[in-house]
């Protein structure tokens, strides 16, 4: 069975307390503490939250050798994957899934229906739904809306990451020149003279956890600067 890693830049915290999980009325939430050693982006203490949509059932209790081997069965693995999200590709559910699952929608389409797995050292999560979201529960929108209310470099930084797929400087610089087409060159020099704030008061930091907010792989501290200088010597 094929399976894909859908968690990008972030990694849970493995032997972390069990997370929290709790129903709405589309599917079902779990918190978690993220583990802070691989992503500069993350602090200690920090959680995030994936979010199921349209949740046909789910299995959530704790990580045993029947679970552990069964784990290892479905994504042909010889490790269990701690702390990382999966998609299992081609996934014969009807037969494989946990048979004390949990049924939240007994009319939705099946066809539609992903199957998700989710492991902590102390428990798993399986789920049948049709989409998955991540986000990080630092509250990072509001923390720099009161900081830059008029959010230039929000705003740059999210239709960067609406437009490309990847963070490197070629695509920065074909991106400020898209950017200018599309607001103006004196939008540009709002952002520039926002930047100057933002330098002073040692908030980079800040954007670099707000860039991480739209999943794109490998956007660190040096890619953000790379972003920042060609910005800064883009000529008005």
């Amino acid at each position: 069975m094929r399976h894909i890693k859908l968690n990008t830049n972030w990694l849970a915290l493995a032997d972390a307390a069990k997370p929290i999980l709790v129903k709405n009325d589309d599917g079902i939430e779990i918190s978690f503490s993220l583990n802070p050693m691989y992503f500069e982006h993350i602090d200690d203490g920090e959680k995030g939250k994936l979010s199921f949509h349209q949740v046909y059932a789910y299995y959530f209790g704790s990580t045993n050798q029947e679970r552990y081997r069964k784990a290892k069965f479905l994504i042909s693995n010889n490790e269990l994957p701690i702390g990382e999200l999966y998609e299992l590709k081609d996934s014969k559910w009807d037969a494989d899934f946990p048979e004390n699952k949990i049924m939240l929608k007994d009319k939705i389409n099946k066809k539609e229906i992903r199957h998700f797995i989710f492991f902590l050292k102390n428990a798993v999560l399986e789920c049948l739904a049709s989409d998955v979201a991540f986000t990080f529960e630092n509250g990072i929108v509001d923390t720099l809306a009161g900081k830059y209310p008029k959010a230039y470099l929000n705003h740059y930084i999210t239709m960067f990451c609406n437009v490309f797929d990847k963070p490197n400087t070629d695509n920065f610089k074909v991106y400020i020149d898209l950017y200018i087409q599309m607001e103006s060159k004196k939008e540009l020099a709002n952002l520039k003279a926002e930047l100057i704030k933002i330098k002073q008061n040692n908030d980079l930091q800040l954007y670099l956890k707000f860039a991480n907010r739209f999943g794109l792989p490998n956007f660190s501290m040096q890619q953000l600067n790379e972003m920042i200088k060609v910005i800064e010597q883009y000529k008005i």
